[in-house]
């Protein structure tokens, strides 16, 4: 082969590679590589795609495929309900919270899906493999038994009397059927709210108020996930006495003849029964009573 012929080779080489790393550059999608599902409940997995080249001709259009090494098994597939394989058929839908969204809801996970990997396509009729190795980006589903124990938080002036802040949280896969928590504590006022967190989870948590009753506080939350797989959780902690100020009242006239007694009242009051404070005069040898 000429020198000239194998230049020109090398600089067909290089540009074919060339449009080769700008094509896959014009599209993503973007998922977790693992995801841990509860048994029986139901599972969010975050996913969503984006383009700056080839733009999909139906965008609203997302199928999810069972990774294989031949042919394409239907995990979801709006247009083709009837093909979708056995172990996740009636239980995938779609979940979107924007138009470049491809999330996918599993509900009643179950032993069959773990460690299944699965991935989502774009428009599979229109965008081909040469602009997106779709299967490249896949997630694989990790089934857990045994549900995680919610975390328990406590803010404020941890003192006999006193009202303090609680929090019961737990972290889950199911935003939208967050789990039920629960505390043992008579409360004023409580509220629930669920997060998105960075990682494609949720964290659903619990807030309520606890007037501190005794020195030892125990607090305890319970969490039932949609499946009916529940944790408990528990904290233990020590309180202070809280005394008021002192009160002095002196005689009604405010008078102290010289000579004559007069009678001075001295009271505090305190939280702890078993705690009794000890009251003492500035002048020994008084008379008093307690």
């Amino acid at each position: 082969m000429r020198m000239a012929d194998v230049l020109q080779h090398v600089l067909l080489t290089m540009v074919i590679a060339g449009f080769l790393v700008c094509g896959s550059g014009a599209w993503y999608v973007k998922m977790p590589s693992h995801i841990k599902a509860l048994w029986k409940s139901c599972l969010v997995i975050p996913c969503s795609f984006d383009y700056h080249q080839y733009p999909p001709k139906v965008p609203g259009r997302v199928v999810w495929y069972q990774y294989a090494r031949s042919s394409y098994p239907l995990v979801y597939d709006a247009w083709n309900n009837r093909k979708v394989i056995s172990k996740f058929s009636g239980k995938t839908s779609l979940v979107r919270h924007g138009p470049r969204d491809c999330s996918l809801q599993i509900s009643r996970v179950d032993n069959s899906l773990h460690m299944e990997k699965i991935y989502a396509w774009v428009d599979p009729e229109n965008v081909g493999r040469k602009t997106y190795k779709f299967y490249d980006t896949t997630v694989t589903i990790q089934v857990e038994r045994t549900a995680e124990p919610p975390k328990i938080s406590i803010y404020g002036e941890m003192k006999v009397g006193q009202s303090v802040t609680v929090q019961c949280s737990v972290v889950h896969t199911c935003p939208t059927i967050p789990p039920t928590l629960r505390l043992n504590i008579g409360s004023e006022w409580s509220k629930v709210a669920t997060e998105l967190l960075l990682d494609g989870t949720a964290r659903t948590t619990l807030t309520a108020s606890l007037r501190i009753q005794s020195v030892v506080q125990r607090v305890d939350c319970s969490v039932r996930h949609p499946g009916g797989l529940e944790a408990t959780a528990s904290d233990s902690f020590e309180a202070e006495c809280s005394f008021q100020p002192l009160r002095v009242v002196p005689p009604s006239d405010r008078m102290f003849p010289e000579g004559k007694v007069s009678s001075v009242s001295c009271s505090v009051e305190y939280s702890c029964p078993k705690h009794v404070p000890t009251l003492t005069w500035n002048h020994e040898g008084m008379p008093a009573t307690l």
